[in-house]
Protein backbone atom coordinates (compact mmCIF):
# COMPACT_ATOMS: atom_id res chain seq x y z
CA UNK A 1 0.00 0.00 0.00
CA UNK A 2 1.31 3.42 -0.74
CA UNK A 3 2.93 5.86 1.79
CA UNK A 4 1.71 8.99 0.11
CA UNK A 5 -1.71 9.96 -1.55
CA UNK A 6 -2.10 12.19 -4.59
CA UNK A 7 -2.41 15.12 -1.76
CA UNK A 8 0.61 14.17 -0.48
CA UNK A 9 2.82 14.35 -3.38
CA UNK A 10 0.76 17.56 -4.44
CA UNK A 11 1.90 19.12 -1.34
CA UNK A 12 5.41 18.31 -1.37
CA UNK A 13 5.48 19.85 -5.00
CA UNK A 14 4.23 23.17 -3.63
CA UNK A 15 6.10 23.27 -0.36
CA UNK A 16 9.50 23.33 -1.67
CA UNK A 17 8.64 25.52 -5.04
CA UNK A 18 7.94 27.84 -2.40
CA UNK A 19 11.10 27.18 -0.43
CA UNK A 20 13.53 26.75 -3.33
CA UNK A 21 11.85 30.86 -4.38
CA UNK A 22 13.90 32.33 -1.37
CA UNK A 23 17.23 30.12 -1.72
CA UNK A 24 18.11 29.99 -4.90
CA UNK A 25 19.96 32.81 -6.20
CA UNK A 26 17.77 35.40 -8.64
CA UNK A 27 14.35 36.88 -8.48
CA UNK A 28 12.74 32.98 -8.73
CA UNK A 29 8.51 33.37 -7.94
CA UNK A 30 5.78 31.02 -8.42
CA UNK A 31 4.43 30.99 -11.78
CA UNK A 32 1.24 29.24 -13.18
CA UNK A 33 1.44 25.54 -13.37
CA UNK A 34 -0.04 24.11 -15.90
CA UNK A 35 1.88 21.08 -17.34
CA UNK A 36 3.08 20.24 -13.79
CA UNK A 37 1.45 20.22 -10.20
CA UNK A 38 4.15 23.29 -9.41
CA UNK A 39 6.40 25.98 -11.55
CA UNK A 40 8.44 28.49 -10.51
CA UNK A 41 10.14 31.11 -13.11
CA UNK A 42 13.08 33.63 -13.37
CA UNK A 43 13.72 35.94 -16.60
CA UNK A 44 14.69 33.21 -18.95
CA UNK A 45 14.45 29.85 -17.22
CA UNK A 46 11.19 27.89 -15.82
CA UNK A 47 11.15 24.96 -13.32
CA UNK A 48 8.93 22.41 -13.07
CA UNK A 49 7.78 20.32 -10.21
CA UNK A 50 6.18 17.01 -9.52
CA UNK A 51 6.01 14.44 -6.65
CA UNK A 52 6.02 11.24 -7.24
CA UNK A 53 6.71 7.56 -5.00
CA UNK A 54 9.34 5.46 -5.20
CA UNK A 55 9.92 1.82 -3.43
CA UNK A 56 7.95 4.00 -0.49
CA UNK A 57 10.25 7.30 -0.09
CA UNK A 58 8.54 10.59 -1.64
CA UNK A 59 10.91 11.81 -4.64
CA UNK A 60 10.92 15.59 -6.23
CA UNK A 61 11.34 15.59 -9.98
CA UNK A 62 12.59 19.35 -11.27
CA UNK A 63 12.76 19.93 -14.98
CA UNK A 64 13.90 22.95 -16.38
CA UNK A 65 12.07 23.92 -19.63
CA UNK A 66 13.46 25.10 -22.73
CA UNK A 67 12.54 27.93 -25.30
CA UNK A 68 9.26 27.46 -27.05
CA UNK A 69 10.18 25.33 -30.37
CA UNK A 70 12.84 22.99 -28.86
CA UNK A 71 10.98 19.69 -29.67
CA UNK A 72 11.93 20.59 -33.47
CA UNK A 73 15.53 20.82 -32.65
CA UNK A 74 17.70 17.42 -33.18
CA UNK A 75 19.25 16.35 -29.83
CA UNK A 76 17.85 18.09 -27.20
CA UNK A 77 15.95 17.52 -24.56
CA UNK A 78 14.67 19.73 -21.03
CA UNK A 79 17.56 18.82 -18.82
CA UNK A 80 16.00 17.15 -15.41
CA UNK A 81 16.93 15.88 -11.71
CA UNK A 82 15.44 14.13 -9.35
CA UNK A 83 16.30 14.59 -5.49
CA UNK A 84 15.05 12.67 -2.61
CA UNK A 85 11.91 14.81 -1.01
CA UNK A 86 13.63 14.53 2.76
CA UNK A 87 16.79 16.12 1.41
CA UNK A 88 17.41 19.87 3.16
CA UNK A 89 16.20 22.46 0.66
CA UNK A 90 19.74 24.44 0.68
CA UNK A 91 21.21 21.10 -0.29
CA UNK A 92 18.26 20.75 -3.30
CA UNK A 93 18.89 24.24 -4.48
CA UNK A 94 22.48 23.50 -4.68
CA UNK A 95 21.63 20.61 -6.66
CA UNK A 96 19.69 22.92 -8.79
CA UNK A 97 22.46 25.37 -9.34
CA UNK A 98 25.70 23.29 -9.87
CA UNK A 99 23.78 20.50 -11.70
CA UNK A 100 20.59 21.64 -13.27
CA UNK A 101 20.67 25.71 -14.18
CA UNK A 102 23.90 25.19 -16.14
CA UNK A 103 22.59 22.31 -18.45
CA UNK A 104 19.65 24.34 -19.48
CA UNK A 105 21.44 27.44 -19.93
CA UNK A 106 23.52 25.40 -22.27
CA UNK A 107 20.27 23.45 -23.83
CA UNK A 108 18.31 26.47 -24.52
CA UNK A 109 21.40 28.48 -25.86
CA UNK A 110 21.21 25.31 -28.56
CA UNK A 111 17.92 25.72 -29.39
CA UNK A 112 17.84 29.27 -29.37
CA UNK A 113 21.04 28.93 -32.05
CA UNK A 114 18.77 26.46 -34.31
CA UNK A 115 15.83 28.03 -34.10
CA UNK A 116 17.59 31.51 -35.36
CA UNK A 117 19.40 29.73 -37.97
CA UNK A 118 15.81 28.49 -39.28
CA UNK A 119 14.26 32.24 -39.10
CA UNK A 120 17.09 32.70 -41.78
CA UNK A 121 17.10 29.88 -43.18
CA UNK A 122 13.25 30.84 -43.89
CA UNK A 123 13.85 34.32 -44.75
CA UNK A 124 16.75 33.42 -47.46
CA UNK A 125 14.20 30.75 -49.13
CA UNK A 126 11.11 33.24 -48.96
CA UNK A 127 13.26 36.34 -50.63
CA UNK A 128 14.82 33.50 -53.18
CA UNK A 129 11.19 32.01 -53.82
CA UNK A 130 9.52 35.83 -53.73
CA UNK A 131 12.10 37.15 -56.62
CA UNK A 132 11.59 34.10 -58.77
CA UNK A 133 7.65 35.19 -58.70
CA UNK A 134 8.24 38.71 -59.03
CA UNK A 135 10.43 38.25 -62.02
CA UNK A 136 9.96 34.78 -64.28
CA UNK A 137 7.02 34.85 -67.00
CA UNK A 138 4.32 32.63 -65.59
CA UNK A 139 5.31 31.39 -62.29
CA UNK A 140 3.35 29.11 -60.21
CA UNK A 141 4.24 27.95 -56.45
CA UNK A 142 4.83 24.24 -56.70
CA UNK A 143 1.26 22.30 -55.36
CA UNK A 144 3.29 20.42 -52.21
CA UNK A 145 6.06 22.50 -51.44
CA UNK A 146 5.00 26.28 -51.80
CA UNK A 147 7.69 27.82 -49.81
CA UNK A 148 10.89 26.62 -51.46
CA UNK A 149 9.78 25.60 -54.99
CA UNK A 150 8.24 27.36 -58.32
CA UNK A 151 7.84 26.79 -61.87
CA UNK A 152 6.96 28.88 -64.87
CA UNK A 153 6.17 28.42 -68.34
CA UNK A 154 6.45 30.59 -71.51
CA UNK A 155 7.02 31.94 -73.28
CA UNK A 156 6.65 29.56 -76.09
CA UNK A 157 8.58 26.53 -75.45
CA UNK A 158 10.49 28.07 -72.60
CA UNK A 159 9.93 26.70 -68.98
CA UNK A 160 12.05 26.56 -65.86
CA UNK A 161 11.56 25.07 -62.32
CA UNK A 162 13.18 25.81 -59.01
CA UNK A 163 14.04 23.70 -55.78
CA UNK A 164 16.03 25.15 -52.83
CA UNK A 165 17.99 23.45 -50.99
CA UNK A 166 17.10 22.74 -46.96
CA UNK A 167 20.50 24.57 -46.04
CA UNK A 168 18.58 27.76 -47.92
CA UNK A 169 23.14 27.55 -49.67
CA UNK A 170 22.04 25.99 -52.82
CA UNK A 171 19.06 25.59 -55.30
CA UNK A 172 18.32 23.20 -58.15
CA UNK A 173 17.34 25.44 -61.08
CA UNK A 174 16.25 23.46 -64.24
CA UNK A 175 15.81 25.48 -67.93
CA UNK A 176 14.23 23.89 -70.43
CA UNK A 177 14.10 25.04 -74.22
CA UNK A 178 16.15 27.70 -73.52
CA UNK A 179 16.72 30.28 -76.42
CA UNK A 180 20.64 29.70 -77.33
CA UNK A 181 21.99 33.79 -76.91
CA UNK A 182 20.09 32.97 -73.52
CA UNK A 183 21.69 29.85 -73.10
CA UNK A 184 25.15 31.50 -73.90
CA UNK A 185 24.55 33.94 -71.55
CA UNK A 186 23.64 31.72 -68.12
CA UNK A 187 26.63 29.26 -68.91
CA UNK A 188 29.22 32.70 -69.25
CA UNK A 189 27.56 34.19 -66.50
CA UNK A 190 27.77 31.09 -64.41
CA UNK A 191 31.28 29.88 -65.78
CA UNK A 192 32.49 33.49 -64.48
CA UNK A 193 31.01 32.81 -60.96
CA UNK A 194 32.39 30.11 -60.54
CA UNK A 195 35.48 30.33 -61.50
CA UNK A 196 35.83 33.28 -58.69
CA UNK A 197 34.84 31.07 -55.94
CA UNK A 198 37.09 29.75 -53.75
CA UNK A 199 37.44 26.14 -54.15
CA UNK A 200 35.78 24.47 -51.88
CA UNK A 201 38.21 22.07 -50.75
CA UNK A 202 42.14 22.46 -50.59
CA UNK A 203 44.81 25.55 -51.02
CA UNK A 204 45.35 27.09 -54.60
CA UNK A 205 48.28 24.77 -54.72
CA UNK A 206 46.26 21.54 -53.32
CA UNK A 207 43.96 22.18 -56.43
CA UNK A 208 47.04 22.78 -59.05
CA UNK A 209 48.67 19.68 -57.40
CA UNK A 210 45.97 17.33 -58.23
CA UNK A 211 45.45 18.87 -62.02
CA UNK A 212 49.54 18.22 -62.59
CA UNK A 213 48.73 14.50 -60.85
CA UNK A 214 45.37 13.99 -62.81
CA UNK A 215 47.00 14.88 -66.16
CA UNK A 216 50.22 12.75 -65.23
CA UNK A 217 47.66 9.80 -64.93
CA UNK A 218 45.98 10.65 -68.23
CA UNK A 219 49.31 10.88 -70.27
CA UNK A 220 50.04 6.46 -67.99
CA UNK A 221 46.45 5.50 -69.32
CA UNK A 222 46.10 7.14 -72.36
CA UNK A 223 46.46 4.22 -74.66
CA UNK A 224 43.95 2.33 -72.56
CA UNK A 225 41.26 4.69 -73.75
CA UNK A 226 39.48 4.68 -76.61
CA UNK A 227 40.35 7.37 -79.08
CA UNK A 228 36.81 9.28 -79.59
CA UNK A 229 36.45 9.47 -75.33
CA UNK A 230 39.69 10.88 -75.08
CA UNK A 231 38.72 13.76 -77.69
CA UNK A 232 35.08 14.48 -76.26
CA UNK A 233 37.25 14.36 -72.42
CA UNK A 234 39.52 16.88 -74.10
CA UNK A 235 37.59 19.08 -75.42
CA UNK A 236 35.45 19.71 -72.58
CA UNK A 237 38.52 20.31 -70.19
CA UNK A 238 39.82 22.49 -72.75
CA UNK A 239 37.05 24.70 -73.26
CA UNK A 240 36.63 24.69 -68.80
CA UNK A 241 39.89 25.62 -68.55
CA UNK A 242 40.31 28.18 -71.17
CA UNK A 243 36.87 30.17 -69.81
CA UNK A 244 38.74 29.83 -66.33
CA UNK A 245 41.73 32.02 -67.87
CA UNK A 246 40.15 34.22 -69.81
CA UNK A 247 37.82 35.34 -67.23
CA UNK A 248 40.58 36.86 -65.29
CA UNK A 249 41.55 39.26 -68.43
CA UNK A 250 40.94 42.98 -67.70
CA UNK A 251 41.02 43.52 -71.52
CA UNK A 252 37.59 42.68 -73.04
CA UNK A 253 38.93 42.08 -76.19
CA UNK A 254 41.82 40.08 -75.56
CA UNK A 255 39.28 38.28 -73.51
CA UNK A 256 37.00 37.29 -76.39
CA UNK A 257 39.80 36.49 -78.80
CA UNK A 258 41.20 33.72 -76.18
CA UNK A 259 37.90 32.31 -76.03
CA UNK A 260 36.83 32.71 -79.99
CA UNK A 261 40.56 30.85 -80.71
CA UNK A 262 39.43 28.28 -77.74
CA UNK A 263 36.13 27.48 -79.51
CA UNK A 264 37.77 26.88 -82.95
CA UNK A 265 39.96 24.44 -81.53
CA UNK A 266 37.06 22.76 -79.20
CA UNK A 267 34.95 22.60 -82.30
CA UNK A 268 37.86 20.85 -84.62
CA UNK A 269 38.78 18.30 -81.47
CA UNK A 270 35.19 17.13 -81.08
CA UNK A 271 34.54 17.16 -84.72
CA UNK A 272 37.08 14.39 -84.98
CA UNK A 273 35.81 12.71 -82.67
CA UNK A 274 32.65 12.46 -84.10
CA UNK A 275 33.83 11.40 -87.31
CA UNK A 276 36.10 8.75 -86.01
CA UNK A 277 34.29 4.99 -86.85
CA UNK A 278 33.12 2.96 -83.48
CA UNK A 279 35.60 1.13 -81.63
CA UNK A 280 35.37 -2.54 -81.90
CA UNK A 281 34.02 -4.73 -79.52
CA UNK A 282 36.63 -6.85 -77.72
CA UNK A 283 36.63 -9.86 -75.86
CA UNK A 284 38.63 -9.09 -72.95
CA UNK A 285 39.29 -12.67 -71.97
CA UNK A 286 39.81 -13.63 -75.49
CA UNK A 287 42.60 -11.53 -75.79
CA UNK A 288 44.17 -12.04 -72.47
CA UNK A 289 43.86 -15.62 -73.33
CA UNK A 290 45.90 -15.45 -76.71
CA UNK A 291 48.18 -12.53 -74.68
CA UNK A 292 49.40 -15.71 -72.34
CA UNK A 293 49.66 -18.17 -75.21
CA UNK A 294 51.65 -15.87 -77.05
CA UNK A 295 54.01 -15.01 -73.90
CA UNK A 296 54.24 -19.02 -73.61
CA UNK A 297 55.24 -19.46 -77.01
CA UNK A 298 58.27 -16.98 -76.32
CA UNK A 299 59.90 -18.67 -73.45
Amino acid sequence: MPNYDHDDLLRIAIEYADALCEHLAGDWHRAEAVQTEASIAREGCELYLWGYEQNGTARLSIRAQLPDGWAAVEGVAPPEITVRADRAIESIATDIARRLLPAHAEQAARVRDALDREEHRKAVTASIVDYFLETMPGPVPDMHHPANAVSSRGPGAFSASMRLGMNAQTADLHLRNVPLDLAHSIIHLTGRHLSETEPAEGSTEQVLDALADAITALATARTRIPVAKLLRESALNLLIISRIASNRLPDRDERNQIERVADQLVTKVRHSAWNLPPAPATDSGATSREQTASGAGDE
